[in-house]
């Protein structure tokens, strides 16, 4: 690879969205570089890279963008916060070690990630897959809403500290993604990753900062 080309780097790119997203940004523009807990998936584009590991941890994160760096220096970055899990439940419904859990995944896997591209890379582009939740509280969704909250607040702050000609920030909120087969009343998986990668590509004199999407049905 040389050090013209871009890289597009997928948080949560052992299942669901993730995989759809690598699927649809590999080709000739782009090289994949998937990232996840789990082993590499069957459907992982063939061209592309693998990295599994925690991105919940600050050390592996730094690991992982440290490692990147020295193989592609010169490289024009995309980086998809994707990762996350679901907690639902209400407050003694969920255990108290899950609330902890689901911030380790949705939020600081997000944070670690961001932080360790800006110690190696001085501009990217940053595309943000939150959710709805985080613009409105719901009953029985306590720990993810939260921490999908904490990731928008995050992300917006970060706005406010860099100009987009230093990191170009996409906020995301998807209110339900079928992710898991289809649904009639989700966002087809296939139709957001073609938005992102469109995000992802946008030459235009205009970039989008925070999006609301949401399922025609």
């Amino acid at each position: 690879m040389n050090s013209s080309q871009k890289l597009v780097i997928i948080t949560g790119a052992s299942g669901g969205l993730g995989l759809t997203l690598a699927q649809e940004f590999a080709g000739d523009t782009w090289q994949v570089i998937g990232t996840g807990r789990s082993e590499k998936p069957q459907g992982f584009p063939s061209t592309g890279e693998y990295h599994q590991f925690d991105a919940s941890s600050a050390n592996d994160a730094a690991a992982f963008w440290k490692l990147l760096g020295n193989k592609h220096p010169e490289a024009e970055i995309c980086l998809v916060n994707n990762a996350g899990g679901y907690i639902s439940g209400g407050l003694v419904e969920v255990a108290a070690e899950g609330y902890e859990k689901q911030m380790q995944s949705a939020y600081f896997t997000a944070v670690y990630m961001t932080r360790g591209l800006a110690e190696i890379y001085t501009t990217a582009r940053i595309i943000n897959i939150i959710s709805s939740s985080a613009l409105k509280p719901h009953k029985n969704n306590a720990a993810y809403g939260a921490a999908k909250a904490a990731e928008m607040h995050f992300f917006q702050s970060l706005q406010q500290e860099f100009s987009p000609a230093q990191y170009q920030i996409v906020n995301l909120y998807p209110k339900s993604i079928a992710s898991h087969g289809p649904d009639p009343k989700a966002i087809d998986p296939r139709d957001l990753a073609k938005f992102i990668r469109e995000q992802a590509q946008n030459e235009s004199t205009y970039y989008l900062s925070d999006v609301t999407l949401l399922p025609r049905a």
